[in-house]
């Protein structure tokens, strides 16, 4: 179930607060937006994605907490896109050490050819803080770009694409 409320009365460093409470009420996710209103007033739209179990613990806290006096629900139909993960064997190398890990990879197939990968947060995360407790220090978002990057490279290599950096 998508729940959807509209609050323009609520301090922006709220809402972080807001945000932890929906999801200790049982939201599955939640997205809280800015946007402009009738009379340029700023507001906030805030996405709920919450089963319908939990939905009424979800409203009450809107509700408490941002003040909300009705929240629409939409039953929406989710679509999902054929994928599988895959772990896979990390080896970083650097200033003459190496360190083995894993990483789960999630490909994303149309008609049987993959489309789309991410490596998993977590994963990439563990990794990042594994490797600066070794004293190595590489940015989440670098690392995890090498990681993808390695993974699409595996899939280039037996297809027709071939790309030559220089």
């Amino acid at each position: 179930m998508l729940l959807m409320a509209t609050v323009d009365d609520v301090p922006a460093e709220v809402v972080p607060y807001i945000i932890e409470r929906v999801m200790e009420a049982g939201a599955d996710n939640i997205h809280v937006v800015s946007a402009v209103t009738k009379k340029s007033r700023m507001e906030y739209i805030v996405y709920v994605d919450v089963s319908a179990e939990k939905s009424g613990d979800v409203c009450a806290v809107l509700a408490l907490e941002f003040g909300t006096l009705g929240v629409k629900a939409f039953e929406p139909r989710h679509l999902m896109l054929p994928y599988h993960v895959e772990e896979k064997a990390i080896r970083v190398r650097a200033a003459e050490r190496t360190f083995d890990r894993t990483v789960r990879v999630k490909y994303l197939s149309r008609d049987g050819r993959v489309i789309s990968l991410k490596a998993e947060y977590e994963d990439v995360k563990a990794l990042a803080v594994y490797l600066a407790g070794q004293g190595l220090r590489v940015p989440f978002t670098r690392l995890k770009a090498l990681i993808e990057a390695e993974a699409f490279s595996k899939i280039l290599e037996s297809s027709d694409v071939h790309i030559i950096i220089q």
